[in-house]
């Protein structure tokens, strides 16, 4: 790529916006990505690059504790990539991004991992909500509205061993969706409901290069052992064996060779019927001038 420094900079500088899971996973993916791809590149050195996550807490991963979190953010920092902590974005444009801190990051990508939000049809519910979700007993029912259950994203569900919600993971949300099909059905004989309790079997996170970190019933696990136990946990849960062989086949040959950086793109004439021969002769030339662009992009 030939282009003055002040051109290149904020396109080779990829900022990532949350330190959770989805934050961290994505920049340890970047990170692994762009620096296996820059040396394909000749007009491109790796020092150009600029990997950089902003975190708002004081310890990334918060889930799964500070040791973890702490044992993440050295692993990334040995490869390159920039943390900022108890720092927030605030200003976000086509040219950069700013923090909290007054830093200006040359940027023209942003990718937002810091935190979600529930459906804003939610809103126009007239039901008791809190931070935009709604609010249900440990049956799964909303209060004052007989027969309106709800679950998963979308409500709170309380925890009567911590007093606190349970998280909207998918691993919680699954098994609210068994307890709510067994109410309903207790809920239309005449059964008796039984209430959603459930406890987190664990959290993996994969940071890049084989590494990872996990909390499995309490205990901690780090490094190549976590990052195994990530890919084959997620691989159990695939669909249809099928599936799961392709998958397995794919993981096994990233151990083995390198990443494919090779991109197809499809570029197709838009097809216009016109009666006016005049207006088919034009939708020909479009056509033809549309394919002469493909074929010196191709080349």
């Amino acid at each position: 790529m030939k282009c003055s420094a002040a051109v290149r900079r904020p396109l080779l500088t990829f900022v990532v916006a949350g330190g959770s899971f989805a934050g961290v996973e994505t920049i340890a993916g970047i990170n692994d990505f762009i620096r296996e791809a820059v040396h394909f590149y000749t007009n491109l050195r790796e020092d150009m690059l600029r990997v950089v996550l902003v975190h708002p807490g004081n310890v990334i991963l918060p889930e799964l504790g500070q040791k973890l979190g702490r044992y993440a953010e050295k692993k990334l920092a040995e490869r390159g990539v920039e943390i900022r902590m108890n720092t927030r974005v605030i200003v976000v444009t086509d040219g950069g991004v700013q923090l909290s801190t007054g830093e200006q990051l040359e940027s023209k990508a942003l990718i937002w991992t810091a935190g979600t939000s529930p459906n804003p049809v939610l809103d126009s519910l007239p039901c008791v909500k809190e931070r935009g979700r709604l609010k249900v007993d440990e049956m799964l029912r909303l209060p004052d509205w007989p027969g309106v259950w709800a679950l998963g994203d979308c409500a709170l569900v309380p925890d009567p061993k911590t007093g606190q919600y349970h998280p909207p993971t998918a691993q919680h949300a699954l098994r609210e969706g068994k307890t709510l099909a067994k109410n309903l059905i207790a809920n239309v004989r005449g059964g008796t409901l039984k209430p959603f309790s459930f406890s987190t079997i664990g959290q993996l996170a994969a940071i890049g290069r084989r590494t990872g970190v996990a909390n499995i019933f309490g205990i901690n696990f780090s490094g190549f052992i976590a990052w195994w136990m990530w890919r084959t946990i997620y691989l159990s849960k695939l669909p249809r064996f099928e599936k799961k062989l392709r998958v397995a086949l794919d993981w096994t040959l990233d151990l083995l060779f390198t990443k494919d950086l090779v991109q197809f793109q499809t570029f197709r004439a838009p097809t216009i019927s016109h009666a006016d021969e005049g207006e088919s002769n034009s939708s020909l030339s479009t056509s033809a001038v549309t394919a002469e662009r493909a074929l010196e992009s191709g080349s």
